[in-house]
């Protein structure tokens, strides 16, 4: 059983002190272990995570630095608690640490402790040691339903909720995207793509029925055989009818042959390059 521990660094500490805490502080007086002459670095010397209930009584109100602190929680284990005080009679008023130092010590919920313990100053300050460790971590890639999990709604022989989802090591398979796609979903992408290429938006291969640049009048020719059909090299030599097409994809039409490519110069537009090295 983990232990219950009173501690203080001073020489000694008066039972009655001992068995005040032990009754205000919520420790087993069958179990509690008195320890005095704490050392300086605040080594309880217990082994790690062994003790349940700490109760740490400093002679004074400099003993209880962060350092120290952070010593004592080694000891204490998952979930368990720690009071901080300093032993003197209860008119005197001296804070035994600040709250930031208990959690700098790695304690959370620091708060005042309550009750009042004759030989103890008032102030004494309550905390507790997260049940996490330093380092945890989880997963956040996607999980399947267990094949033997029981439905959301399945009620076990107590009349509650039996749990439907159980993460384990060999549960981490990710989802496929596209299984959460059924034959209607499938089906309306392809009657959408259909209905937009009749009403001429976006025609793919074909021109668009609005056409501006030339390419319904070669692709018709292509059809009466008064054109040979338009091969990729054709297309990259494809003079534009709208005189836009060298803007850029904003100014071309959805079957210009020019789309994908960057702006140009305009047609008939002379760059020179010059070479200032010399200049300089």
């Amino acid at each position: 059983m983990a232990s219950h521990v009173v501690a203080t660094d001073a020489r000694s500490i008066p039972a009655s002190v001992v068995s005040a805490a032990a009754a205000t502080y919520g420790l087993d007086p069958n179990v509690v272990v008195v320890l005095t002459r704490v050392a300086a670095d605040g080594n309880l010397g217990e082994p790690a995570g062994s003790v349940a209930k700490l109760v740490s009584l400093a002679s004074t109100s400099a003993f209880h630095t962060p350092s120290v602190l952070g010593k004592m929680q080694e000891a204490v284990m998952p979930g368990g608690e720690i009071v901080v005080g300093v032993l003197g009679d209860t008119s005197s008023n001296v804070a035994p640490a600040p709250e930031g130092d208990l959690l700098v010590a790695g304690f959370t919920d620091a708060k005042a402790a309550g009750g009042v313990v004759p030989g103890v100053a008032p102030g004494a300050l309550a905390a507790s040691k997260p049940t996490w460790t330093a380092g945890a971590s989880f997963s956040l890639k996607s999980r399947k339903l267990k094949e033997n999990a029981a439905p959301l709604n399945a009620l076990n022989g107590d009349g509650n909720a039996t749990k439907a989802w159980k993460l384990g090591g060999d549960d981490d398979d990710i989802l496929d995207e596209d299984d959460l796609l059924d034959e209607f979903d499938l089906r309306s992408g392809a009657d959408a793509a259909a209905k937009a290429r009749d009403a001429g938006e976006g025609c793919g291969p074909k021109a668009c029925k609005n056409c501006s640049c030339g390419r319904a009048e070669a692709e018709a020719e292509e059809e009466t055989g008064k054109r040979e059909a338009m091969t990729e090299e054709k297309k990259e030599e494809f003079k534009s009818s709208c005189g836009n097409c060298y803007l850029g994809d904003a100014y071309r039409c959805a079957g210009c042959p020019m789309l994908g490519k960057p702006a140009q110069a305009p047609p008939g537009s002379t760059t020179v390059k010059l070479d200032l090295m010399d200049d300089i």
